[in-house]
């Protein structure tokens, strides 16, 4: 287990109404800027927003400024999340040339927003190139003229671009800047960044790669990756997760790892996986995996005691220990995923057919006999089960670790 954190700095109107957050790369709570600016930290900060912290919990309904470096603006790595939830920041270092210019034309395309960041009015290449297809520009007012000021905003506004002042770091700045008219601000003296915090609980690299390698091979049908997946309790947390972003367009609850994958598809698994490794993902616990995987795997053999799915019950088993792993309650962890209405019931309030697998195994685990028999699974059955389970995750716990 380990703690992710996403910077979160406001951007707002003349009527001091936020517009939306940048999102910023932070090593640890502490940090006050961001450690990195390389392809890794804009991976790390994808994956914490719209894999582990959630897009509500850091900005609303309001937009997500993200600073991308130049393999996600050309496509050599992927944005799996929709065009309506993020601005995408082009870096004043990334080299313009003619492949940026198509990346950047294909994105805008598909619905994405631009925002040039430290433009002035005397870098021509950039007002010529860039300016046309972006929807804000951000204005350094540190170490600039009035005149200068006044250029960037005509510049700007020619093309039909907002300029955003950054680096707002006194109220007197701040008054000078509406004076000239800029219609957004950002800066210290509006809002210094925010780190924000979750637990993450990542996948193993192992599976990562193993599961990219899988995605390459043509004809690889779902079951196929289902078999990687459900063997790394991070990765499926992760896939679940995924489905629940905007980009994913979920339409219904899940009650399955295969079901999610689906929903998923090839490419969406693809871009999501490809990012994991680029945000350096780190291995589980092995106690804590292998005692989720045997959970897992007692409640898949249990299922037809209480008439349910095995798909239904592995998830629920693999899912069950995830408030522990987490440091969250239970109920919280179920708003966060799209689960099938049987499978959160399950899990939050141990009601049921799934709840009683997880009552029943749960209860054997500590030799709780009271908890047993609270329960209509056989004593027998969950003794054999167990075993089964054990024995079974000995060997699945070292091949999820590349041991």
């Amino acid at each position: 287990m380990r703690e992710v954190y996403v910077g979160r700095q406001p951007i707002l109107d003349r009527t001091l109404s936020v517009l939306g957050y940048e999102l910023l790369f932070r090593q640890n709570a502490d940090a006050v800027r961001a450690a990195a600016t390389d392809d890794r930290a804009t991976g790390r900060v994808i994956v914490n927003t719209f894999a582990e912290i959630g897009l509500d919990r850091l900005v609303g309904p309001r937009l997500a400024f993200v600073n991308v470096t130049r393999p996600f603006l050309v496509g050599t790595l992927p944005l799996p999340f929709a065009a309506s939830d993020v601005v995408l920041e082009v870096l004043e270092k990334t080299a313009l040339d003619d492949d940026l210019l198509a990346g950047l034309q294909h994105l805008t395309a598909t619905g994405y927003a631009l925002a040039i960041d430290d433009f002035r009015a005397d870098d021509f290449e950039r007002i010529d190139k860039l300016l046309p297809l972006a929807t804000y520009a951000k204005v350094d007012v540190l170490g600039q003229t009035d005149d200068e000021l006044r250029a960037a905003i005509a510049a700007a506004e020619r093309c039909n671009v907002q300029p955003i002042a950054e680096r707002v770091e006194t109220r007197e700045t701040m008054a000078h800047c509406l004076e000239l008219g800029f219609p957004y601000l950002q800066g210290y003296v509006l809002g210094r960044p925010a780190v924000i915090s979750s637990r993450a609980l990542a996948p193993t690299t192992v599976a990562c790669m193993e599961l990219l390698t899988r995605l390459s091979r043509p004809g690889v049908t779902f079951e196929d990756l289902e078999q990687i997946v459900r063997i790394d309790l991070g990765l499926s947390y992760r896939v679940l997760r995924a489905v629940n972003s905007a980009a994913s367009g979920v339409a219904r609850p899940i009650s399955s790892v295969r079901e999610a994958l689906v929903m998923l598809g090839h490419r969406q698994l693809r871009a999501w996986v490809l990012l994991m490794v680029l945000a350096d993902t780190s291995d589980v616990v092995e106690e804590q995996l292998a005692a989720a995987m045997t959970r897992a795997r007692m409640c898949e053999i249990l299922a037809p005691e209480v008439g349910v799915s095995k798909d239904a019950a592995f998830l629920t088993g693999l899912l069950s220990t995830l408030d522990f792993l987490l440091g969250m309650p239970m109920s919280e962890v179920v708003e966060r995923l799209p689960l099938d209405a049987d499978i959160a019931q399950a899990l939050a309030e141990r009601e049921g057919p799934l709840g009683t697998l997880i009552m029943a195994t749960s209860a054997y685990e500590v030799a709780d006999l009271d908890g047993l028999s609270a329960t209509s699974v056989d004593l027998s059955s969950l003794a054999s089960a167990y075993l089964n389970a054990v024995a079974w995750s000995l060997s699945t716990v070292p091949q999820a670790r590349g041991a």
